[in-house]
């Protein structure tokens, strides 16, 4: 697991042409939200094997301090066996458990042009969900938990790496949920 990374659109770039898996961008970015680091698991000879694209911006639920002004979220594609995702959800396991495809989704997200169902993982302090986009797992996560529903209905995602050429993006300081 490499550090946490501020981002640019360089690195973004670089990392595009190296990762083996997506690097999930939400687009339209939500009004006032800005690129907040980058985060990858992976060795130098085959390249990234998970990745972890954090976004931050203002609450879309903001009642009062307890929820807090601020919402992070992060879009994490691994590998099965990883286990970066579940780590940053606050699991003790590698990957989201048996309740995962079973039953009906709890939320459909468009992921990479495909409506992608996702299931809600048991965490306590964050909101979590999972699913399976291009062939490896998809994770959403969010703080406060309450945002996640509002700031998932504003955009789908895309894969950076698909992206030619890629806008300029707005970046902003390290997030600290991504460390």
């Amino acid at each position: 697991m490499h550090p946490a990374v501020t981002g640019s659109d360089d690195a973004l770039r670089q990392l595009a042409l190296r990762s083996q898996v997506p690097i999930w961008l939400p687009w339209p970015l939500p009004a006032d939200w800005l690129l907040s680091g980058v985060r990858v698991a992976g060795d130098e000879h085959t390249g990234p094997v998970a990745t972890v694209l954090a976004c931050s911006g203002p609450n879309p639920l903001f009642v009062d301090a307890q929820d807090g002004c601020v919402a992070d979220l992060l879009l994490v594609a691994e590998q099965p066996g990883v286990g970066l995702a579940a780590h940053l959800a606050g699991l003790a396991g590698v990957d989201p458990g048996e309740t995962v495809g079973q039953g009906s989704p709890h939320l459909k997200l468009t992921v990479g042009g495909h409506d992608t169902p996702l299931w809600a993982v048991e965490t306590d302090d964050v909101a979590a969900y999972v699913g399976e986009a291009a062939g490896v797992w998809f994770w959403a996560i969010a703080w406060p938990r309450t945002a996640l529903g509002v700031l998932l209905d504003q955009f789908e995602l895309r894969d950076i790496r698909h992206l030619a050429p890629l806008p300029e993006l707005p970046h902003g300081a390290l997030s600290p949920r991504i460390a």
